[in-house]
């Protein structure tokens, strides 16, 4: 009972899907283009697990900050204080985040990259003062766990890409994880958005200052549904580009990214209650794990 309660509390489904892509971009993506790469596959498992370490810290320390928040809004889901205490929670966050900040630590200085520790470290700290602070501040917080998820897909061109090498395949490659590094900043900030409207309740009675609070409801799922339109232009601009040379990946994108995303924009025009807010912040989630997938359509598509 307790092993499934600490793996709700690290988020155990958001980490599978960070591995996915991870594991999506060193063998399907880097393979079929026959990219040059740095890590060993020892290497890639140990960033992999720094990676996956340092996120589920996140969650937990967000998870002890937001506890009073987490008490109006989901009662009923609250892991902390019902299966364990702040003094727990508070342990497994230092193990956790220790762990994950010297595996980078020791995967840099193993590569003689050094300055790349500060990768690690930065977004350790970025995580506790998103957890403590951030996230109380109208769109600062949302901007900092967006770009962490962006950042994520960066971390291994980082890492495993060896930018001395210059050819056409690699450019393409790198340009490919940009542009999928923009689409999860841009998803994940209107996902964020939503969420605040989601926990207003509780976020009010702490006296925080995020966007609905400070604007209303209505005025921030305005927002969010105008927040869709960035990434609907990126997908738009990928199709219109794309069209002629990669037909599969940019049917699948068609169908599976970009109507999907016009849907929750205009829903979220409609959206009323806490229930429809809460079906578009999972409606995104899945918008993200499809996203993700192109990347193997884009490499099937090339065999």
């Amino acid at each position: 009972m307790k092993l499934a309660a600490f793996f709700r509390l690290i988020r155990w489904k958001n980490l599978l899907l960070l591995i996915y892509l991870q594991i999506l971009l060193k063998f399907s993506l880097f393979s079929t283009f026959e990219i040059t790469t740095n890590l060993s596959v020892f290497q890639f498992v140990t960033l992999l697990f720094s990676l996956i370490l340092i996120t589920a810290a996140g969650y937990i320390i967000n998870d002890i900050f937001d506890l009073k928040s987490d008490l109006i809004n989901k009662p009923q889901k609250v892991i902390v204080t019902n299966y364990f205490s702040v003094e727990s929670a508070q342990h497994f966050y230092l193990i956790v985040n220790t762990l994950g900040i010297v595996s980078g630590i020791g995967l840099s200085l193993s590569m003689q990259k050094p300055t790349y520790s500060f990768i690690f470290i930065g977004a350790s700290l970025l995580l506790y003062f998103y957890s403590k602070t951030l996230k109380s501040k109208p769109l600062i917080g949302n901007i900092a766990v967006s770009f962490l998820v962006a950042f994520s897909i960066i971390t291994l061109c980082l890492f495993d890409l060896d930018f001395a090498i210059q050819s056409i395949d690699q450019q393409l490659v790198i340009y490919v994880m940009m542009l999928l590094s923009v689409f999860a900043f841009l998803i994940n900030m209107v996902r964020e958005v939503v969420k605040d409207i989601e926990d207003i309740n509780g976020d009010y009675s702490l006296k925080m200052n995020t966007l609905p609070i400070l604007l209303g409801v209505a005025r921030t799922k305005n927002i969010a549904s105008f927040l869709c339109v960035f990434p609907l232009g990126l997908l738009l601009f990928i199709v219109v580009k794309y069209a002629a040379i990669y037909k599969f990946t940019i049917i699948y994108l068609l169908l599976f990214t970009l109507v999907p995303l016009l849907y929750i924009a205009m829903k979220l025009l409609s959206a009323k209650t806490k229930k429809d807010f809460k079906k578009l912040s999972m409606f995104l989630k899945l918008l993200m794990f499809l996203g993700i997938n192109s990347l193997l359509i884009f490499s099937l598509n090339l065999h």
